[in-house]
């Protein structure tokens, strides 16, 4: 019986002690709450990017083919007087004139045996939209611009030696070359033969891109290097030739396609 009296004492004291608790642990909650309020904007979306890749010097596309290596793929690559966007055209679409011809030829490892750039004279005006997205004005076509017809039959050498045309939408490119093939009297036979790998086809299936609905839907090319290389399909591709960038882009995608 003389332990009552000590109860009587730590029971209240007890009491205020969790409550004491209690509000710390509610007021420490609230801090933390608003902690995490204040550093959302760091995982925002349209956070800058962080990596950055350069075409013209990163070692992800100095890939050289060794001596005696045989000509396998054919990676193309046009860019148009007009804006046409490669992963919106439909099934039809009206073929914009060539402007620059870029291919690399690719041994059956990916490797590089050669890579041409080809810029094309027309006599029409680029269209300052075109311009603002591949960078090439029509007084450097004027001054610099080749003849259409010889730049089409050095293509046609290369596609003579490949087994397989590669492209980021491989049909839409293949269509602008025949295209022109056909304005100027040039056989189409060998390039509609030839069999095809469409880089932005097998990004769509790899699903990493997404639609609202959730649909898989078609990757730019930068974001599939992005993805292949870099687990990341948010990448700044810096380049000094927009028809060298998208062609070895495509080149070192399909080097991890086919491993």
């Amino acid at each position: 019986m003389r332990l009552a009296p000590l109860l009587l004492l730590l029971v209240p004291l007890a009491l205020v002690l969790l409550q004491l608790l209690l509000r710390w642990g509610l007021q420490r909650r609230s801090e933390l709450l608003r902690s995490a309020h204040t550093h959302r904007p760091l995982q925002r979306q349209d956070a800058p990017i962080a990596v950055e890749v350069d075409v013209d010097s990163s070692p992800l596309f100095d890939s050289p083919a060794p001596a005696g290596a045989l000509p396998h793929y054919l990676v193309l690559d046009t860019e148009t007087q007009d804006i046409l966007h490669e992963e919106e055209i439909g099934i039809e679409f009206a073929p914009s004139p060539i402007i620059l011809l870029s291919w690399q030829v690719l041994d059956a490892t990916g490797a590089c045996l050669s890579e041409e750039t080809h810029l094309i004279r027309r006599s029409a005006s680029i269209t300052e939209e075109a311009t603002a997205l591949h960078g090439i004005t029509t007084e450097l076509m004027e001054s610099e611009g080749e003849e259409l017809r010889p730049v089409l039959e050095r293509l046609l050498q290369a596609v003579s030696e490949a087994k397989v045309l590669v492209a980021h939408n491989v049909r839409f490119h293949r269509t602008l070359v025949l295209s022109e093939l056909e304005a100027v009297g040039l056989p189409t036979a060998s390039l509609e033969a030839l069999p095809t790998l469409c880089t932005m086809e097998r990004g769509r299936v790899l699903g990493f891109k997404r639609r609202a609905s959730g649909e898989a839907a078609y990757p730019k090319l930068s974001e599939l290097f992005g993805y292949l290389y870099l687990h990341q399909p948010a990448v700044h591709v810096r380049f000094r030739h927009k028809g060298l960038r998208d062609v070895r882009l495509c080149a070192s995608c399909l080097r991890q396609l086919i491993v």
